[in-house]
């Protein structure tokens, strides 16, 4: 598909992996084009990104995500409170990005960001490795959320790749780093934890604003002085927090052949591109990467979606 997967092969991070992450990654990127265009098939039009203020050179990259999650709380009326889904903040209050979750492998990326007009806005995100703990995921998203609305100019990649860092990428990371922490939970709230007990500080990030404790800690020794071990003993999943972060629309996807980044928002455009006729039937399985014969029925009985009366239509 072009340009895009040139633009992914002139990044450090990309050539820095393994051949099967970079096959994975390439897959994901196609799944992201694909998306693109099954919505301009649809006549959809993505909606615009909220604008953020350029950084200011002057400042260290930390200080730089910090006015930047600052800003897109204001924009988005949050407040300071916690965002109870990332997930569903970003379908609801930012649905001109695209969010796919892919396997990239437990040692692979954690997302990857795309920008150009043939696969973004988009983000994928990865379901093996770290990004298992809901807490992890939720903060990878913020991070690739700053990429897209913050990172992207005229001499930037249209596409980034994070877990990897190369000296190029450093502050770029540590930028999307400072403003997903941030964003998540703002300073103010920190700085507010400043007297209270190591424990109860803690708390607060972990179960009110659902860090996960990498995060929490880093960010109370900077922004509080208050200093955690490097981990903790015992760290059990939240069963909530995956309840409100969870794809179900990729777990629980009805045929299990499918591959994850063609399931959840690429499949759910695909079928309601089957249903008004502008794919026929074979087409929608090309793009679930299956075959005609599979119970394609059952997608459509999943999102709710009548299928064509005519499997005949042509694409």
């Amino acid at each position: 598909h072009g340009g895009g997967i040139g633009a992914l092969a002139s990044l450090d991070e990309f050539r820095d992996v393994g051949q099967l992450t970079r096959v994975r990654i390439v897959r994901a990127a196609n799944a992201a084009h694909d998306l693109v265009a099954l919505r301009r098939l649809l006549g959809e039009v993505t909606a615009s990104l909220p604008r953020l203020s350029a950084a200011d050179p002057k400042q260290s990259p930390y200080e730089q995500g910090a006015l930047l999650a600052h800003e897109l709380r204001k924009l988005l009326a949050l407040g300071v409170g916690p965002i109870v889904s990332m997930r569903d903040l970003v379908s609801e209050l930012l649905p001109g990005v695209a969010v796919l979750y892919a396997d990239l492998g437990h040692l692979g990326p954690a997302g990857i960001s795309f920008a150009d007009a043939t696969r973004g806005p988009a983000v994928v995100l990865n379901l093996r490795g770290k990004n298992e703990n809901a807490a992890v995921r939720r903060f990878s998203l913020a991070h690739e959320l700053c990429h897209l609305l913050a990172d992207w100019n005229d001499v930037e990649p249209p596409a980034s790749i994070s877990g990897y860092l190369s000296d190029a990428g450093l502050e770029r990371e540590q930028r999307a780093n400072g403003f997903a922490v941030r964003f998540l939970c703002p300073e103010t709230v920190v700085h507010r934890l400043r007297s209270v007990r190591e424990d109860e500080a803690l708390r607060v990030l972990m179960d009110e604003y659902k860090l996960h404790y990498q995060a929490a800690r880093l960010y109370l020794r900077n922004e509080a002085n208050v200093h955690l071990p490097d981990r903790l003993p015992r760290q059990l999943p939240d069963p909530s927090l995956e309840a409100v972060e969870a794809p179900r629309a990729v777990l629980e996807f009805p045929l299990h052949d499918v591959p994850s980044e063609r399931r959840g928002v690429v499949a759910q455009t695909a079928v309601r591109a089957w249903s008004l006729g502008k794919l026929s039937r074979d087409a929608f399985a090309e793009q679930l990467r299956i075959t005609p014969g599979a119970e394609l029925e059952r997608v459509a009985d999943y999102f709710d979606i009548d299928i064509p009366e005519d499997d005949a239509l042509a694409s």
